[in-house]
């Protein structure tokens, strides 16, 4: 009797524990603002965009759609940061981000025989902007949930670079999140063929999918603790395929639309164990604690290896320490590397999902990416000159309380639209903002008074 009460004691602990855990949104940076810019592909177009004090700028566009030939560039007012497009079609995104409060927007139409240029008020659009995000002057990280556990004992990536390459080679296949412009998570690669893994209170729905860019490899080259933001890595993705999300699991996973040009190959891929964790082995982490560079966890404050030091049926605990942003890091066994947990609550202890109801889960819907799975027939280890990677996560945290579990998975296979159509009368199937100029639905979030000052675009009002 001593034994099964010394046990139900054990189980009362670990419950109390975990349900210590707090779970909630992705932190947030910053906000959108509504603008309209817009040229068809014949005509040249020039603007500076000013927004004081804002630590960046990420435009929105509802559509691009630049001719061969043609050449839209974003750049920073010293030309030291910029992004160009030739040659592409994409809708609902967007574009990486510019440091500082000024952008300018250049496009430059291809050459054109006189006949095009007469015409060209009848043109297609090259590109259309709706909006653009702005990143809060100051970061508030007070609120955060995520939580260091004492003093921060997480060390930037690159110090494990030769003390423990295989962790360091390993947090190569993790990513810094910068979703919808304004908030930041981490995710990871998730077997073989591009396939990504983050929290659902991160990416919710195939719109947040859309709108999410994929940065690889931000690390910088020293142990010094530097800022959120810096050492930029490569932005790889900026749009990808929700596939399947279950806020009650916190996880999404989602596959990579890689940019023109774009590769995988060098940062490799992480595997889990379908079994998830064990109680008291020693795991580490790998994260974008606070949108700083690439930072990887392995000791508390005793200087003891972290390890699993309470579970559950759904999670288990650890003081291992994260910040806000570290939503969507992997969880991984010190003893085979693999991954045993996705990380999504704070509080000291900090907690997971364990990764055993992620596979479950991706299982019955038959959507276990290849060789995602540890010691699996098809499995392949990752080799041992990946070469360095990392992601982000980012400040200010939200309010908003944990996903029960009482919510549904959902799946899909295609990106939310971002214009609504109907059959509404003379506005083309739109249901809010409609221009006939551009012959197109503004998206969503225009009311009916910005919608009526476009009078140089005819707009109508469609009642929604």
């Amino acid at each position: 009797m001593v034994a099964v009460s010394a046990f139900v004691s054990f189980l009362s602990l670990a419950a109390s524990a975990v349900s210590a855990f707090q779970c909630q949104s992705a932190p947030v940076i910053g906000a959108d603002e509504l603008v309209l810019l817009t040229s068809n592909v014949y005509t040249p177009f020039s603007y500076q965009l000013n927004r004081p004090d804002a630590a960046y700028l990420s435009l929105h566009f509802a559509s691009v759609n630049i001719p061969v030939g043609g050449l839209l560039t974003i750049s920073s007012p010293d030309g030291l940061q910029f992004h160009e497009y030739t040659n592409v079609t994409q809708t609902n995104f967007y574009a990486e981000f510019i440091d500082g409060d000024s952008a300018f927007i250049t496009y430059t139409p291809p050459r054109s025989s006189l006949i095009d240029s007469l015409l060209a008020n009848d043109a297609p659009n090259a590109f259309l902007i709706d909006k653009f995000a702005h990143g809060f002057p100051k970061a508030d990280l007070d609120s955060q949930v995520e939580a260091i556990c004492g003093k921060d004992d997480s060390q930037s990536a690159v110090c494990l670079k030769t003390s423990d390459a295989p962790k360091y080679q390993k947090a190569q296949a993790v990513a810094r999140l910068r979703i919808n412009g304004r908030s930041l998570c981490t995710g990871w690669l998730f077997g073989s063929e591009g396939h990504l893994i983050t929290n659902n209170h991160c990416i919710r729905n195939a719109n947040d999918a859309s709108n999410t860019q994929f940065e690889f490899g931000a690390e910088c080259t020293t142990c010094e603790t530097i800022p959120g933001g810096t050492c930029k890595g490569v932005t790889v993705a900026t749009s990808s395929e929700l596939l399947y999300t279950n806020p009650a699991n916190d996880f999404t996973l989602v596959k990579l639309k890689l940019a023109n040009g774009a590769s995988l190959a060098s940062y490799g891929y992480l595997q889990a164990r379908a079994s998830g964790p064990v109680l008291g082995e020693p795991i580490y982490i790998a994260q974008h604690p606070g949108g700083k560079p690439k930072r990887i966890a392995t000791i508390v404050d005793s200087g003891a290896v972290g390890t699993i030091e309470s579970i559950s049926i759904p999670s288990f605990g650890y003081t291992l320490d994260t910040e806000g942003g570290s939503s969507g890091s992997p969880v991984l066994s010190a003893k085979d590397n693999a991954v045993v947990a996705l990380h999504n609550c704070g509080g000291c202890l900090n907690g997971g999902v364990k990764i055993s109801k992620v596979i479950k889960d991706l299982t019955a819907a038959n959507l276990v990416p290849k060789d995602a799975l540890a010691g699996g027939s098809t499995s392949a280890p990752i080799t041992t000159t990946v070469t360095p990677v990392t992601t982000s996560v980012a400040p200010v945290t939200t309010s908003v309380a944990p996903v029960t579990t009482s919510v549904a998975p959902v799946t899909t296979k295609s990106p939310v639209t971002p214009t609504p159509t109907g059959p509404v009368s003379d506005c083309n199937g739109c249901k809010g903002c409609y221009s006939k100029v551009l012959v197109a639905c503004f998206p969503l979030g225009y009311t009916q008074a910005q919608c009526a000052s476009f009078t140089g675009f005819q707009t109508i009002w469609c009642g929604n």
